[in-house]
C-alpha cells in the first residue's frame, strides 16, 4: 500500500482546462447578455465597484472577485435594509431602503444562476488533456479534496476507466475519493421522495431520522436537510436539459442545483451530504502522509474551509510528512500556507499546467 496522499484542489487547478479564474467569472457573468441589460444593475455595480476600490486603496479598474462581489453585496443589502428604519413609510410603498435592498438581493439570484450556466458551458469545452495527466498518478489510496465545481476530475478518472467516488452513498464504487466541498455542477436536490431510483440519476444522500423510521415522531416539515435529498446526474445530457430548463430534463419535479454559493459565508448546512462529505475531507486529512495544495490560494473568502483545515492539521498526532504547494503565487503567499500546514513546506511556484507530475508525485506511488 502506498503512502496516503490528499490533493486539495482551487480554481487554478481547473484554469488549465480552460476554466475561468474567479476574477474571469465576473466579467464573463456581468457582460452576459441577460445581465447586461439591466440599467439599475448596471449603475449599481460601477457606483459598488467604485467603493469598493475606496476601500482596497486600489484603481477603480481593477479585477472584481466574483466571491468579493457576493460577499461586500450582502453588506449593501444589510445596510438598506437598516436603513428603513429610518423610512416614514412601509417596506412595500415605493422605492424604499427595502424595496431597493430587495432589488440587490434579486440580482445576486441572477448573478448565481449566470455563474452555474458559465461553469457548465466553459466545462463543456473544457480540453481534459492537462487533467488527464494528472490523474495518470492517481491511485485508489488517495483523496482528492475540491473546492470547486466543475467535474473534471471524475471526467478524466472516467476516461481512464479508473473507478471514482464523492465519499456519499457511492462510496462502495470504490477508487479514488474525490470530495465536493462546495458541490458539484452535476449535483441535483430534490425533495425527499418515496422513490428509490430515477433513471440516470444517483442518490447521494438520503438523511436518516430514527425518530421517524420507529414511527415515534412524523417527518419533520421545516428541516432542509430533511426534506431535501441528494442526487448526481449520471448523463450529461440530462443535465444540459436541467440547465436549459428544457422539458427533457427535471420539468416535473422542484429542484436546485446542488452548490453552497459564493462569499464568505457558505450556507453549507442547506446542502445535504456536504457534512459526510467534509467529515471525510477530515478524516483523510488525519491519515494522510502527504498534502499537495495545487491553485487554491487560501483567500480571505474561503475562511471556512482555511479555519478548519487548520484546525484539523493541527490535532494530527504527528506532522504531515511533506506538503507541497503549488500556485503561481506561492511565494508571496507562503505565510497563510505555513499557518495552516506547518513544516516542511515545498513552494513551487508555477501554474498547474507547467508542472510535471511524474517528477513530482512518482516518488510516493
Amino acid at each position: 500500500m502506498g503512502k496516503k496522499r490528499v490533493f486539495i484542489l482551487g480554481a487554478g487547478f481547473s484554469k488549465q482546462a480552460g476554466l475561468p479564474l474567479s476574477t474571469e467569472l465576473t466579467s464573463l457573468v456581468l457582460d452576459g447578455p441577460r445581465l447586461k441589460e439591466i440599467d439599475d444593475l448596471q449603475e449599481w455595480l460601477a457606483d459598488f465597484k467604485s467603493r469598493l476600490a475606496d476601500m482596497e486603496g486600489t484603481d477603480k479598474d481593477f479585477q472584481l472577485n466574483i466571491e468579493q462581489l457576493m460577499d461586500f453585496a450582502e453588506y449593501d443589502i444589510e445596510l438598506r435594509r437598516m436603513w428603513q428604519q429610518l423610512c416614514p413609510v412601509g417596506r412595500t410603498w415605493g422605492e424604499t431602503s427595502w424595496e431597493l435592498a430587495e432589488g440587490i438581493s434579486a440580482w445576486l439570484h441572477y448573478i448565481n444562476e449566470d455563474i452555474v450556466h458559465a461553469i457548465w458551458d466553459a466545462q463543456n469545452g473544457a480540453d481534459l488533456k492537462a487533467i488527464c495527466k494528472f490523474a495518470d498518478h492517481l491511485s485508489s489510496d488517495d483523496t482528492v479534496i475540491t473546492f470547486n465545481y466543475d467535474t473534471l476530475v471524475e471526467s478524466a478518472l472516467s476516461q481512464k476507466k479508473q473507478p471514482w467516488n464523492h465519499g456519499l452513498n457511492d462510496h462502495e464504487n470504490g477508487g479514488v475519493a474525490v470530495l465536493k466541498m462546495h458541490g458539484s455542477i452535476d449535483w441535483i436536490l430534490l425533495e425527499r421522495k418515496p422513490e428509490d431510483e430515477l433513471e440516470k440519476f444517483t442518490k447521494l444522500f438520503s438523511k436518516k431520522d430514527s425518530n421517524v423510521e420507529d414511527h415515534s415522531a412524523p417527518p419533520p416539515k421545516e428541516e432542509f436537510e430533511y426534506l431535501w435529498e441528494l442526487w448526481r446526474a449520471n448523463d450529461t445530457q440530462v443535465l444540459d436539459a436541467i440547465m436549459k430548463r428544457h422539458e427533457t430534463g427535471l420539468s416535473h419535479f422542484k429542484y436546485i442545483i446542488g452548490l453552497a454559493g459564493l462569499g464568505r459565508q457558505k450556507t453549507l448546512h442547506t446542502l445535504p451530504g456536504t457534512a459526510q462529505v467534509w467529515r471525510n475531507a477530515f478524516q483523510a486529512l488525519h491519515k494522510a502522509h502527504e498534502v499537495y495544495v495545487i491553485g487554491f490560494s487560501m483567500s480571505p473568502y474561503d475562511s471556512m474551509a482555511r479555519f478548519h483545515l487548520t484546525s484539523v492539521i493541527h490535532a494530527r498526532k504527528s506532522p504531515l510528512e511533506r506538503t507541497v504547494i503549488i500556485n503561481p503565487s506561492a511565494l508571496s503567499l507562503k505565510k497563510n500556507y505555513h499557518v495552516v500546514f506547518g513544516d516542511p513546506l515545498v513552494l513551487i511556484d508555477k501554474m498547474a499546467e507547467d508542472i510535471d507530475w511524474g517528477k513530482i508525485l512518482v516518488h510516493t506511488n
